[in-house]
């Protein structure tokens, strides 16, 4: 174990629900380690999601301009070796980019460590012949193996992984705030949305308040349409940054997702989430953290998962893991979560 006060890089890019996972891994980091502080290397875009944290500094990386391409990397080598002390590196990504930032620092006498992402469980788990179904590490958890292998061997046993978050049943009377969250990256993760209307259908009564989160804007041409077919939806506030919509999504009672980014923010912000899953299954290791695996809303198929990440095409060709799950399973769950 590691005792002497020490600085270490953190460096994850990529996905924000990927990123959004690593927040409490710091958090407990930094909590079990008192004497070690972390430069948080990431997206420029992702800052509001550190803000506030002891003994952090984040550093925001433009891999669309600056840092673009080995030249930016580069670019960003020399900016980091520059402006900031440190003494270890944790990559928590494990690509091209952080694998030559890595390289680069090791040629620079730091201590570095890497991300085990378990492909080859991953590839047994989707498959399409002899699957290996089984629960495979949480990404925290993999998160937490990178600080292992620099040293801090304690730190695993600190607790991470919090307790299921516990909703707050309401009554009758109670204003029900549901978040609603239908969109993701990749297409085959998303219930087909004329079903999900049925769901927001449901809800759109004087015992509730309707919210919908989405970017982009494709997504917010369908926002802005529910807005004007909901009696009880709240309209977006465009002008919301990501500080901004993690406060409001706070105030929910229940989100209801996909397997995405949505997800991982109400987790962050200790909000019960319901979320349906197709392609993906959370045996690959990103469910919510914290969120209850009956919450999920599911089918089950010996197809299932054939994506870690749901960007595959359907072996069958009807997408039968989505349309078998009828808007009345997802009411249900969000009900249970809520009476």
């Amino acid at each position: 174990m590691i005792d002497s006060k020490q600085c270490i890089l953190v460096i994850r890019f990529s996905a924000l629900g990927d990123v959004v996972m690593t927040v409490p891994v710091v958090k407990a980091f930094l909590s079990a380690h008192p004497r070690t502080e972390i430069i948080m290397l990431s997206d420029a875009r992702m800052a509001d999601l550190f803000q506030n944290i002891d003994r952090l500094v984040f550093v925001g990386a433009d891999l669309k301009n600056k840092h673009k391409g080995l030249i930016g990397i580069y670019r960003l080598f020399q900016q980091l070796k520059k402006s900031h002390q440190f003494d270890l590196v944790a990559d928590l990504h494990g690509v091209l980019r952080s694998h030559v930032l890595r390289l680069l620092f090791r040629m620079s006498k730091k201590t570095t460590a890497v991300i085990d992402k378990g492909r080859f469980e991953k590839f047994a788990l989707v498959r399409k012949e002899n699957k290996i179904y089984r629960p495979l590490k949480h990404s925290t958890e993999r998160y937490i193996g990178v600080f292992n292998v620099l040293g801090f061997k304690a730190f695993a046993k600190k607790g991470l992984l919090q307790e299921t978050i516990s909703p707050v049943k309401c009554d009758e009377q109670s204003k029900i705030n549901i978040g609603f969250a239908p969109f993701a990256k990749h297409i085959p993760k998303m219930y087909p949305l004329d079903r999900f209307i049925d769901v927001i259908r449901h809800f759109d009564s004087e015992k509730y308040t309707l919210y919908f989160f989405g970017g982009g804007p494709v997504e917010m041409a369908f926002i802005k349409e529910w807005e004007d077919a909901f009696k009880h939806a709240v309209p977006f506030n465009h002008q919301l940054g990501l500080k901004d919509e993690l406060e409001l999504m706070s105030t929910m009672q229940v989100m209801v997702t996909m397997d995405s980014a949505n997800m991982h923010l109400g987790s962050l912000v200790n909000v019960p989430v319901v979320s349906v899953w197709g392609p993906t299954h959370q045996h690959a290791g990103f469910y919510g953290l914290g969120q209850d695996p009956l919450q999920a809303v599911q089918v089950s198929l010996s197809c299932r998962p054939c994506s870690v990440f749901g960007n595959k095409k359907c072996w069958r060709g009807d997408h039968a893991c989505m349309q078998q799950i009828t808007p009345a399973m997802i009411i249900q769950k969000v009900e249970q979560v809520l009476f």
